[in-house]
């Protein structure tokens, strides 16, 4: 996108830890579903959606891949977090008619504290977030309580090889290898942690882990 071109890639980065003002809630949202669209349908290929399931995404940004995997858990309920208030109002729009019908659940707040019950989802998946945490354990142990026994967790990066490869800011992003994020997840508690790789734009993120409770 040209106008991105003219914004410094340190403003860009922040926005992207936490879209706000007309740079969130317009060029950011632009960016995201642009830059996404590969990326959410591999997870809903890894995920596998069924009707029944009750499914949550950390940090849902636009909305957009919540949208999409309502349309299949026609029986189930779809949530998400995000702690920008832009992307909150974003996601409530274009989700409008599946929150009215209790199909899909927002909530505005902090994902290392989910204000989920423990063992109450079948699936959780997130992407394109852990760069943006300090404490990924926290995260990962969030995850973990929330989701029920034998469920899935789907988690969406680029490594760091790859990462430094792009106009970020470093002090922004913290960015992680492919065995770090394996050695979180088993110590978390998740089992058959794996990588999952799918050859993309290249800015399509590809490397996936989908490890079960």
């Amino acid at each position: 996108m040209f106008i991105a071109k003219l914004i410094p890639s340190s403003i860009l980065s922040s926005q992207a830890r936490n879209p706000s003002g007309i740079i969130g809630r317009f060029l950011m949202t632009r960016m995201f579903n642009n830059s996404h669209t590969d990326l959410n349908n591999f997870i809903q290929e890894l995920l596998a959606p069924q009707r029944t399931d009750k499914i949550l995404e950390i940090g849902f940004g636009s909305g957009q891949a919540l949208h999409d995997i309502a349309k299949i858990t026609t029986e189930g309920v779809v949530e998400g977090i995000d702690h920008s208030y832009a992307m909150v109002q974003h996601a409530t729009k274009i989700n409008k008619h599946d929150i009215a019908a209790g199909k899909v659940i927002l909530h505005e707040g902090e994902c290392s504290s989910l204000p989920c019950s423990s063992g109450s989802f079948d699936k959780v998946y997130t992407s394109n977030t852990i760069y943006f945490w300090k404490e990924p354990e926290k995260y990962f142990n969030e995850m973990f309580r929330v989701i029920k026994r034998g469920g899935m967790i789907v988690i969406g990066f680029r490594d760091d090889k790859q990462m430094k490869k792009l106009n970020i800011d470093k002090n922004i992003f913290s960015l992680y290898s492919l065995s770090e994020v394996v050695t979180i997840l088993s110590n978390t508690g998740f089992s058959d942690a794996h990588i999952r790789e799918k050859k993309g734009r290249p800015f399509t993120p590809a490397l996936f882990y989908k490890g079960r409770k």
